[in-house]
């Protein structure tokens, strides 16, 4: 006993004096960024209201960066189904500014699946600081009187109509402009700054630029700046010839202190806008359930009938003094 009781004092002050080691799990302690500082965008799945089928971000034609590499960090994320990759978006803490990230040609196999895509109210969902893209939305109730809310992600592109200047009835168009809206905070307890706010701003514009086209920008001359809701937007027909096919992606930042706390910055997230059921998630839950029911009721059923019948022989009723089978649960 007393030997007993040494070890266990030795174990007590061992564990006292050994080194502590700790993890840290992504979006549980809050990051401060210095000025300049990179700030990574992360690309995730597009989803879609109608279909339910969720797409990788770059089965699209989208601008890629030099290597695509997986970006998920945590356990939640897998669970999720969520599909977080790197992305060409270069941005750093409190820089305002506007970058030409690439120009594509579309081949008609890739405008057709782009103007399915629109047409099916795909979503384009993006990650920044574990903070999920949020677009603003202002919705007008019964009274009179406006709300603003927010749905996560943005509109891959919207379908024309009589009511959008520039654009043609039933036409595809794709927001080629991002334009970013970053929310800091910053404090005296902490050197930096924390990001508690990620809004999107998507636009559709057919840039324009003087002479032939150049990947430094130094040297490209855009003629449509600066980009706003004015300017005639891209349609995306498969139909087209290859100028009408080519599409500029731009996107350009804006910095806004906040006075939201890092730890609040989840609350727009309460009021989002997406009032639609998923039928097919609540489907695919349901026959998920009945099947595992059937099963583990087969398994009984199959269990329970062999040893009834074991018990109702008369050749095995010497037996029945010892309980075995599914009798020994009562004894647990």
């Amino acid at each position: 006993r007393t030997s007993a009781f040494m070890s266990l004092v030795f174990l007590r002050v061992w564990l006292l004096l050994a080194p502590v080691a700790a993890f840290y799990l992504p979006g549980v302690a809050p990051h401060e960024y210095l000025d300049n500082e990179k700030v990574e965008i992360k690309v995730n799945k597009l989803s879609s209201t109608k279909t339910q089928l969720p797409y990788d971000y770059y089965s699209l034609p989208f601008c890629r960066p030099a290597e695509v590499v997986n970006k998920m960090e945590n356990l939640g994320e897998v669970l999720h189904g969520s599909v977080i990759k790197n992305s060409a978006y270069d941005i750093s803490m409190g820089k305002i500014e506007f970058r030409v990230l690439c120009k594509r040609t579309l081949e008609p196999a890739e405008a057709t699946l782009l103007h399915t895509r629109i047409r099916q109210d795909y979503r384009v969902h993006m990650i920044m600081d574990n903070l999920p893209a949020a677009t603003k939305m202002i919705r007008e109730l019964p009274d009179g009187q406006t709300i603003v809310m927010y749905d996560r992600g943005y509109p891959l592109g919207f379908v024309g109509s009589a009511e959008r200047q520039g654009s043609v009835p039933g036409g595809a168009y794709l927001h080629n402009h991002l334009r970013f809206v970053l929310k800091y905070h910053k404090d005296a307890a902490f050197d930096g700054a924390r990001i508690v706010g990620f809004e999107v701003e998507p636009l559709s514009v057919k840039h324009k630029y003087k002479g032939a086209w150049s990947d430094d920008a130094s040297q490209l001359q855009l003629l449509t700046l600066p980009v706003g809701p004015d300017l005639p937007p891209l349609r995306v027909d498969p139909k087209g010839s290859a100028a009408e096919r080519e599409v500029v992606y731009t996107y350009d930042v804006k910095w806004e202190p906040s006075d939201v706390k890092w730890a609040s910055r989840w609350d727009l997230y309460l009021y989002m806008g997406d009032d639609q059921i998923h039928w097919f998630s609540i489907i695919n839950s349901l026959a998920i359930v009945l099947l595992l029911t059937g099963i583990v009721a087969m398994i009984m059923m199959r269990t329970l009938r062999r040893d009834v019948s074991r018990y109702n022989s008369p050749e095995d009723k010497d037996d029945l003094a010892e309980e075995s089978g599914w009798k020994l649960v009562h004894a647990d």
